[in-house]
């Protein structure tokens, strides 16, 4: 799929179709008032015929007199986020029912001053596009549906004076789309090919593709030489070593003198250890490294959008698998910390390994710590899909962070984490216990035990359970999300220093 900007009008600009955004029947717009002058009044009809769309819909007139597209689709759409990026959904699956390959946009009829409307639009065609098929067989109407979208071309059309500034919105959508790809494709391969390993290789791959970004991937061995054992009681029980893997973008133009540190969760399939998960719906475990996908995507998105900002992307990376090595609840580990950890449930695993991580990000002397991981079950019951859990010890920074959700419409919302929430994960035998002695709260108790190795820095608290993946139906998989918040935080960041 290509995306060009281009400053023909509506009435000329050529190919399968051109879709043109009305914002109300009142107020149609400046393109759609063209195309009704050019045509002789078509819409004018239309409209008194009550033949044009309503709010929310779109409708497609053929062979329009005076326009050159041989389509010509209307979109009905308010001016909000939402409803832009739900009319692009629309737009994507029609076009790809028609097989349309050249299709021109003309979306001047509606205003969007958080984000563009030109990024908007793109970003959500992009991510309407969006296919996982590399195991399939590719029959026919496959073949076909890949040979539509490598030759799909959307051409945005402005103005002379827009021109400039849309070309600087289809360079942010781009770099979104790249970085939301990425993270959606590691997070549907499965477990069996996605392995800590994988995940390694990945990161050296992605260092390559960027001059600014390194990477680094830690072995066994050396994890076990920074003595990370909250991380390596994890990966007991798996025949697969783990890694940790550490990406470093650090562009010339970075604008903070100490790096924003991500720390993204890894663990490439989660059974629950010896607490084993029941069978139902199991194979969604592969998805427990969404954490460490969005922050794989996150990075990919900073390199290729050339952002002026250092970041620092650390990821632990392990299986949680019962055998006869794992750990058994009761054990008591020690963390890189040096604080002892009583592992009263080995389905916690999440937090043993974040905390090590947390630890490790401390030698960067970071501006700021968020981790991101699919953390808690107790997460999705509280917020469900709209919204990600949001934690942290720093207003500014959970502030930045909100506000960086409602602009690129991926959204947190903030959760308590007062002290009472720490003691919950007080332990007799150890500094500390993995998991609460109660059922309450148990979103913000992993958080609270998640605290207790941040107090050096400024830090935020991602929990994704309930964003990073869709179960069930044609819909189930990946959705790249937080993606777009991230890259919405760090474009800020990079431009208001």
């Amino acid at each position: 799929m290509k995306f060009s900007i281009g400053q023909t009008l509506p009435a000329k600009a050529g190919g399968d179709a051109v879709a043109v955004c009305m914002a109300s029947c009142d107020e149609p717009g400046e393109a759609l008032r063209a195309l009704n002058e050019v045509s002789g009044g078509f819409f004018t009809c239309l409209g008194e015929s009550g033949d044009l769309p309503d709010e929310g819909q779109l409708a497609v007139f053929s062979r329009v007199p005076g326009v050159q597209a041989r389509h010509v689709v209307i979109c009905h759409c308010e001016t909000s986020c939402k409803a832009l990026k739900k009319m692009a959904v629309k737009l994507w699956a029609l076009v790809a029912e028609r097989g349309w390959t050249q299709v021109a946009l003309s979306f001047s009829a509606v205003t969007n001053q958080e984000n563009g409307v030109c990024r908007t639009v793109l970003g959500a065609l992009g991510g309407a596009a969006y296919r996982f098929d590399t195991f399939k067989s590719a029959d026919k109407a496959l073949k076909k549906a890949k040979k539509q979208a490598k030759n799909l071309h959307f051409t945005w059309l402005t103005d002379k004076k827009k021109a400039q500034a849309a070309r600087e919105e289809l360079r942010w959508a781009q770099a979104e789309i790249a970085g939301t790809f990425f993270c959606r494709d590691l997070g549907n391969t499965p477990a069996n090919i996605c392995t800590p390993a994988y995940l390694g290789a990945q990161a050296e791959k992605l260092a390559k593709a960027h001059d600014a970004l390194s990477a680094v991937v830690l072995g066994k061995k050396a994890i076990q030489e920074h003595k990370m054992g909250a991380m390596l009681a994890v990966a007991r029980g798996s025949a697969r070593q783990p890694r940790f893997i550490i990406l470093d973008y650090a562009p010339k133009n970075a604008v903070n003198k100490h790096p924003v540190v991500l720390v993204g969760k890894g663990v490439t399939f989660d059974a629950g250890g010896i607490s084993l998960k029941p069978a139902a719906a199991m194979d969604l475990m592969k998805y427990d490294m969404g954490g460490a996908a969005a922050v794989f995507g996150a990075i990919h998105a900073i390199a290729k959008a050339a952002l002026g900002v250092r970041v620092v992307a650390l990821v632990p990376a392990v299986e949680n698998l019962p055998d006869g090595n794992a750990t058994k609840p009761g054990d008591i580990v020690t963390s890189m910390s040096g604080k002892t950890i009583e592992v009263l449930n080995t389905d916690a695993e999440g937090r043993l390994i974040l905390c090590d991580a947390l630890t490790y990000a401390e030698r960067y002397k970071p501006q700021a710590v968020i981790d991101i991981a699919t953390l808690t079950g107790a997460c999705v019951v509280a917020l469900g899909a709209p919204r990600a859990g949001l934690f942290g010890n720093d207003e500014a920074l959970k502030s930045a962070l909100f506000a960086a959700g409602e602009a690129a419409h991926d959204r947190v919302w903030r959760l308590p984490l007062d002290e009472e929430y720490r003691e919950m994960m007080r332990s007799p035998f150890a500094d500390i216990a993995n998991i609460s002695s109660t059922r309450e709260a148990g979103a913000v108790t992993a958080a609270a035990f998640l605290s207790r190795f941040t107090e050096s820095y400024s830090w935020a608290h991602l929990d994704i359970a309930g964003v990073a993946w869709r179960s069930g139906g044609d819909d189930k998989g990946g959705t790249g999300r937080p993606v777009g918040l991230l890259l919405e935080y760090f474009r800020h960041l990079a431009e208001n220093r």
